[in-house]
């Protein structure tokens, strides 16, 4: 039986700076990291130097994370004129991932490919041959690119991602694996886990359901449906190597009222309960 760890993100800390998150989040527990890479927080490329790599790089490697994974968010499937732009800081940001790594395997870098992308139905090869050639630009800087399927995004499905997956077969393609973007749709968890996770390089977890009016409402882990205990003990249950990393949803941490180390620590307490009780 494998041990799952537990992760957190910078996404929901865009206005925390770095250095003082990192030994919070882990004296709350989390056992591996996630920075966000996109422009607005602290730890964009554009914003870290050479000496702030470095310093980054050394500062999470000295509180016992692991070598850190990256998360953006990008068009990656966008068709036209911005294609370009999109590709440069894709670019940026794999050497970013690169700078920050303390490890020899390959870094892991995270994004959904966006909802302006193609259709599926009649774009699925251009969105397959767009993301091959991003993969390309991963690999060039020893990076994976973890493509998230995505609840309202043309990749939204275990079934599309297991189809890009075989249709790409590339060593720097995979699966940033979110099951709460098929939790809300109401698909079988184990289903969902067991068709994603051979291809998966990252997980996230959230919770969430569909409301009343159509729109989706994302939670964080252990507020809603979501049973995090099955969830965990299927991982286990595969030998998931692979840290589980907390998402805070957008539509919680821009509220007014928002408390980032509250969220960390119930989202933490949560999974750690789900992670015990699964035996992991």
């Amino acid at each position: 039986m494998g041990y799952v760890k537990l992760g957190a993100g910078t996404y929901a800390f865009r206005d925390v700076e770095v250095f003082q998150a990192l030994p919070r989040l882990r004296r709350i527990g989390y056992e591996a990291i996630e920075i966000l890479a996109g422009e607005g927080w602290p730890t964009a490329p554009a914003r870290l130097n050479r000496d702030d790599r470095t310093r980054l790089s050394d500062a999470i490697q000295q509180q016992g994370f692991e070598s850190p994974a990256l998360m953006v968010l990008l068009p990656l499937c966008e068709e036209g004129r911005s294609r370009r732009a999109v590709d440069a800081e894709f670019r940026a940001v794999c050497q970013l991932a690169r700078d920050l790594s303390f490890s020899d395997d390959s870094s892991v870098l995270s994004s959904p490919i966006g909802h302006q992308g193609p259709p599926w139905d009649s774009g699925r090869e251009r969105i397959a041959d767009r993301l091959l050639a991003l993969a390309d630009i991963a690999q060039e800087h020893g990076v994976i690119l973890a493509v998230e399927p995505h609840v309202g995004n043309p990749l939204d499905s275990p079934e599309k991602a297991v189809w890009l997956m075989e249709r790409t077969n590339h060593p720097a393609l995979r699966l940033n694996f979110d099951i709460s973007h098929f939790h809300v749709q109401g698909m079988d968890l184990r289903h969902c886990i067991e068709a994603c996770l051979p291809y998966a390089v990252h997980i996230h977890v959230k919770d969430g359901y569909i409301g009343s009016d159509g729109e989706v409402v994302f939670q964080l882990p252990g507020e809603g449906s979501l049973d995090l205990g099955a969830y965990l003990r299927i991982l286990t249950e595969h030998d998931a190597t692979i840290p589980v990393t907390a998402e805070v949803s957008a539509m919680i941490w821009r509220q007014p009222d928002y408390d980032p180390w509250a969220a960390a620590e119930q989202s933490f307490a949560a999974l750690d309960a789900a992670r015990r009780a699964a035996g992991s």
